[in-house]
């Protein structure tokens, strides 16, 4: 390879770090190899919340051309705040809890692995949400399933990792009473009772949940699922379905597919936007279609290669 085409080939990366997972195994020398590679290499280390979107406004103000971010869904969420307005690509190296995106798209938490998509395979565009103005990859919940992840202790989440948000649920569940929402979206008007509800850019969340099922990352348009009120008993039965994403034709709940979708309610709602909550009385949703640059392995609910996707014209 010719000096020229070997200088094109070199990339200008930034670790967007959570400060909790500074330490994480592997992640030094992965640093370390890429910049070994003749890489432009930044690193840089979350504290507050907030960070991860300013720096990597600052990456990429310094010529970044991929910003990975290097925690959970959280962080994944503010990179991904501070790459809007961009064409500078998402790369993911899960270190968090649930990591519910990068298991979706088949991202291991081995940070050599995660590393090798990066720098192996080709960005691919993919929708984002919003959520009030502030962009989402993943899924945006409210009601009982967000208050469980509020109130899920950190020291549990780091020993027990997705089984601590089961465990958080099941305790809310049993003081947890039925709200009240108006909820509307195109041809959709209702007001009515509801025990959680879910918009989906992509699939899972709550560490692993099928909320959303069917939700496509590339087809322009949220996924909106409402469960109603009902009985305790008859709630637990239907979380075991939701966790498989086997629940959508169960009573009581209502399922949509929208570019666009509002929730009301007089009290305070307790919502929850990739792993980090609000209280809230209006939220409102809407689908950005193909506005993300991200490199993964393969869609949401699919198997195949992203790049057997891509041609494919899928």
């Amino acid at each position: 390879m010719r000096a020229g085409a070997q200088a094109r080939n070199k990339r200008h990366v930034a670790f967007i770090v959570h400060g909790a997972r500074a330490e994480f195994p592997g992640l030094r020398h992965v640093v370390e190899w890429v910049r070994a590679k003749g890489h432009t290499v930044r690193a840089r280390v979350t504290w507050e919340p907030g960070d991860g979107a300013v720096l990597a406004r600052e990456a990429i103000e310094a010529g970044a051309d991929t910003v990975i971010a290097c925690g959970g869904d959280g962080t994944v969420n503010e990179v991904v705040n501070g790459l809007q307005g961009t064409r500078v690509a998402l790369g993911i190296i899960p270190a968090g809890t649930a990591n519910d995106f990068a298991r979706q798209v088949g991202i291991t938490d081995d940070p050599n692995a995660a590393m090798d998509i990066i720098l192996r395979r080709k960005p691919v565009v993919i929708d984002t949400a919003a959520m009030n103005g502030r962009r989402f990859l993943n899924v945006s919940s409210g009601g009982i399933g967000a208050e469980a992840t509020a109130e899920t202790p950190p020291d549990a989440k780091a020993s027990l990792g997705p089984v601590a948000y089961f465990i958080s649920g099941l305790r809310k569940l049993a003081g947890f009473e039925p709200r009240r929402a108006l909820f509307e979206a195109p041809g959709f008007r209702v007001e009515d009772e509801f025990l959680l509800f879910a918009v989906g850019n992509a699939r899972a969340t709550g560490g692993g949940t099928l909320v959303t099922p069917r939700a496509s990352v590339r087809d322009g348009l949220l996924d909106v699922c409402i469960v109603g009120g009902m009985p305790r008993k008859e709630f637990a039965k239907l979380i075991l379905r939701v966790k498989q994403g086997d629940h959508l034709e169960s009573e009581g709940v209502r399922y949509l597919q929208v570019p666009w979708f509002r929730i009301t309610s007089a009290e305070p709602t307790t919502v929850n936007l990739d792993g980090e909550t609000a209280e809230l009385r209006q939220a409102f949703y809407e689908v950005r279609p193909r506005d993300l640059l991200v490199h993964l392995p393969r869609l949401p609910g699919h198997r195949r290669s992203v790049e057997r996707e891509v041609l494919g014209g899928g």
